[in-house]
């Protein structure tokens, strides 16, 4: 499948130029460009944060789980096989821990990489601190916000105020509020950060170098500054347009949760203020989306390939 191929392709480097990644397939150039926006479409690619003419392959432990939990929603086929995406995503976290670049022997250890990582494990809440506007920046990628909500986390952003004049800024805004996320704005903001339940967090700092925080004296100074400046900041309007109220997650995605966490149908139907027929049919639903023989295996499926 030409997807397929580009998407394993592109995993093979930090980053592709068209040109260059038609050159190496040995397609046309508008071939390429189909399919890559195709991907792009799909949350399987996005424009490198590093170089705005080129693209980057989406972590498969965001990308996958993301586009599976995309087809359930909207009930499209085909859908992509759960088994075959975890021992997709095992591979290729095998293949990293292994030191196998791929093609090129490129790094592709930049922030996008390790925050998709690290964001696909949170369990509480992420924290952005966004300095400045940065196309393909880790910070405006639905794909992480989308799977940091799924997980049940909560979501947070500080954008410096010059980013709400950029470009395709507002419309990211209001698409944030619209899923749930809170945002708020100041006026200048030293560090360009994200925070991880309060765990581990990835600074950049002005000249592009990336560490990744784990002491815990340095998160909590971190932390702290963070809360300091949301404190401090107002709440970004969507200017022109009327308020939006938050999106709720797919009550799919909440049964399944809840499933894992070994509640009865009785106990979820409660828990979400609807029948049990209609927790039963979503269980239904779910077992054959994610080819599970029960609901006790469809909970762990969906733990597995990372649709919660």
């Amino acid at each position: 499948m030409r997807s397929e191929l580009v998407y394993r392709t592109l995993l093979q480097r930090a980053a592709w130029r068209t040109r260059d990644l038609a050159h190496t397939l040995a397609w046309p150039a508008d071939q390429v460009t189909r399919v890559l926006d195709a991907l792009r479409a799909d949350g399987l690619a996005s424009a490198s944060g590093e170089d705005g003419t080129a693209y980057r392959a989406v972590e498969p432990c965001i990308a996958l789980p993301t586009l599976l939990a995309s087809r359930m929603r909207e009930g499209r086929s085909p859908q992509p096989c759960p088994v075959r995406i975890g021992r997709f995503i095992a591979l290729h976290e095998q293949a990293e821990r292994f030191g196998d670049a791929g093609e090129g022997g490129e790094n592709r250890h930049d922030a996008s990489v390790m925050i998709e990582r690290l964001v696909a494990k949170v369990e509480r809440e992420v924290v952005f601190l966004v300095p400045h506007y940065s196309q393909g920046g880790f910070e405006f990628s639905r794909p992480v916000v989308d799977m940091a909500l799924r997980r049940g986390a909560k979501l947070r952003a500080v954008w410096a105020s010059s980013v709400i004049k950029a470009p395709g800024a507002m419309a990211h805004a209001q698409w944030l509020t619209q899923e749930g996320a809170a945002l708020r704005s100041v006026g200048t903001l030293p560090p360009r950060a994200v925070i991880m339940d309060n765990a581990v967090a990835v600074v950049v700092d002005e000249n592009g170098a990336i560490r990744v925080v784990r002491s815990p004296a340095e998160l909590e100074r971190l932390s702290a500054l963070a809360e300091r400046f949301w404190e401090r900041g107002a709440t970004v309007r969507q200017t022109g347009r009327q308020p939006v109220a938050p999106t709720r997650r797919p009550r799919s995605e909440i049964v399944l949760r809840l499933l894992s966490e070994g509640l009865t149908d009785d106990a979820i139907a409660r828990r979400l203020g609807c029948s049990v027929r209609t927790v039963r049919n979503d269980v239904a639903s779910a077992m054959e989306a994610l080819d599970a023989r029960s609901r006790f295996q469809a909970g762990a499926r969906a733990m597995q390939v990372g649709l919660i």
